[in-house]
């Protein structure tokens, strides 16, 4: 792992009034409040959060073009251009592209976040190899499951070669409660059966579709059997017993040939495309 950058970087403050004033009533008339944590802090929550996947894996993001997939509200897109990265956030639903250039407004930053709609994210509006490094933050497992394989491609087709792609936050299907619906043993049923049981919409996804479906990338979380990710939960603010559970499984896992990030509720995966790389195997 490599050392932070040297410089100090303030953290993201809302900048701009009459855009803070825009965003908020546009979050209104979605029907969210926006001082909830994971609207209008949500930049504050990624700051302290997935920063470090970006601050201390690498030896600097600045001045890297980067792709943000799935902006969202445009938390991370702000956070990354904070630490002086050149992002382009997309998303497939326009409801979150105007969210994010409305919050990369208020941050002041959106001189260095690029906004765009794109709505078939089998086929990205961007050359081949174009960026350095692709965020996909809890975003992956929203993919179609009959889609996901051809996005991955397609993701792996605009990283440069020994380019970086870094997951977070993505439900894991492993893990034995859905995440997002708290169905308990539901990420086990087989998706053909999952109309036989009824309720809300179950997104999770295997750590191997995630691990193999780039092509041909080298997980440098299992550098130091895992440590790396150990490292990084920690500074995501893990602490005390739970962070001594969180080690110990990494610790059985190293033999393995896996680390904790693979059996986590979410999956945490940073993957460096080994030259030019190849189309994944879905």
């Amino acid at each position: 792992m490599s050392d932070p950058s040297p410089n100090v970087i303030s953290p993201p403050a809302v900048r701009d009034a009459d855009a803070d004033r825009r965003f908020r009533e546009c979050v209104q008339r979605h029907g969210w409040d926006p001082d909830d944590t994971f609207v209008g802090g949500y930049v504050d929550w990624e700051w302290r959060h997935s920063r470090h996947a970006y601050d201390d894996l690498f030896t600097s993001v600045r001045g890297k073009k980067v792709l943000e997939f799935g902006c969202h509200m445009g938390a991370t897109a702000i956070v990354l251009a904070t630490l002086g990265a050149d992002v382009t956030a997309i998303d497939v639903d326009p409801m979150y592209v105007e969210l994010t250039q409305l919050n990369a407004e208020r941050h002041g930053v959106s001189d260095r976040v690029r906004v765009l709609h794109v709505p078939d994210t089998t086929s990205l509006p961007f050359a081949n190899g174009e960026f350095e490094l692709v965020s996909c933050n809890s975003v992956l497992e929203y993919v179609p499951p009959g889609l996901l394989p051809v996005v991955q491609r397609e993701i792996d087709r605009v990283v440069g070669p020994w380019g970086f792609i870094v997951i977070l936050g993505t439900s894991n299907r492993l893990w034995p409660v859905e995440l997002h619906s708290r169905r308990v043993l539901m990420n086990y049923v087989p998706r053909p059966l999952h109309p036989l049981f009824p309720g809300k919409s179950l997104y999770s996804v295997f750590p191997w579709q995630l691990r193999r479906g780039f092509g041909d990338y080298a997980d440098i979380s299992q550098q130091d059997r895992g440590r790396l990710i150990v490292d990084l939960k920690a500074k995501m603010g893990m602490s005390g017993p739970r962070l001594r559970a969180f080690s110990a499984a990494n610790r059985l896992l190293g033999p393995l040939g896996m680390h904790v990030g693979f059996v986590a509720p979410t999956i945490t995966m940073v993957l460096q495309k080994r030259g030019e790389g190849g189309a994944g195997d879905g």
